[in-house]
């Protein structure tokens, strides 16, 4: 298994508000986190999320379930952290998150960062966008392309931190040799398509090249919000 990342605030942001994590032992691990909240409590509450899930001790005999305790709890802690500090009052996170084991990808998921997979020269997202503009697409109200370029796109409607009431995205894909994952933040969908995400991972081998090209990409695009990436590829 070889994973490469790439972090960057953008060319509009003052601080990142994006938090990772790679974790290999004793199994892989990726996630991403998009904070928000003002005084860079978006940060507070990305950090929270990535070192809580570093700290957490899974029982792999049922990963799924854990998978739903550690964001329950975590949660929970983000909202305590925001009543307990007014300065970080109302902050909260995306989270999507995987764990690798026994060739299989369980997925953890609230709020509108991405986990991807490209196979056989395939892109597919694997996570849901909990956001508004998501909710406008799937009732049939605006179309793919409108969601792209839609001005409320960055609505999100889960975080965590934000309420004790949450509907996890929670799913087991099974993995096989030369998949390549990405676990991303709106930074970069925001700013290149899923075509030109396809396009790119389908002329591109090499993911630290790669990683290093989206990144760029999305600030030649704008580079309107923080942009954090990991590549995975199963080998």
């Amino acid at each position: 298994m070889q994973y490469a990342v790439y972090s960057n605030k953008g060319k509009v942001r003052l601080d990142n508000e994006d938090s990772y994590l790679i974790k290999e032992n004793p199994y892989p691990i990726f996630a991403v986190a998009d904070g928000m909240g003002g005084h860079q409590a978006g940060e507070i509450a990305s950090q929270l999320a990535v070192k809580s899930l570093d700290a957490y001790s899974f029982n792999f005999d049922d990963i799924a379930k854990e998978i739903i305790s550690f964001i329950t709890e975590t949660n929970t802690k983000i909202l305590n952290q925001g009543k307990k500090d007014s300065e970080f009052e109302g902050m909260g996170t995306t989270l999507s998150m995987g764990v690798i084991y026994d060739q299989q990808l369980y997925i953890g998921h609230v709020g509108d960062s991405r986990i991807y997979l490209f196979r056989d020269s395939q892109l597919k997202q694997l996570t849901t966008d909990h956001s508004l503009v998501n909710e406008l697409l799937e009732s049939n109200q605006i179309t793919y392309q409108e969601a792209f370029n839609h001005p409320q796109k960055n609505i999100i409607t889960q975080a965590l931190g934000t309420s004790l009431m949450l509907k996890i995205e929670n799913k087991k894909i099974d993995l096989i040799q030369g998949d390549k994952l990405i676990f991303c933040t709106d930074g970069l969908h925001d700013m290149i398509s899923f075509n030109e995400i396809e396009g790119l991972f389908d002329s591109n081998g090499d993911i630290n090249k790669l990683s290093s090209l989206l990144g760029e990409q999305a600030m030649n695009k704008g580079g309107n919000d923080n942009i954090t990436l990991i590549i995975v590829e199963i080998n």
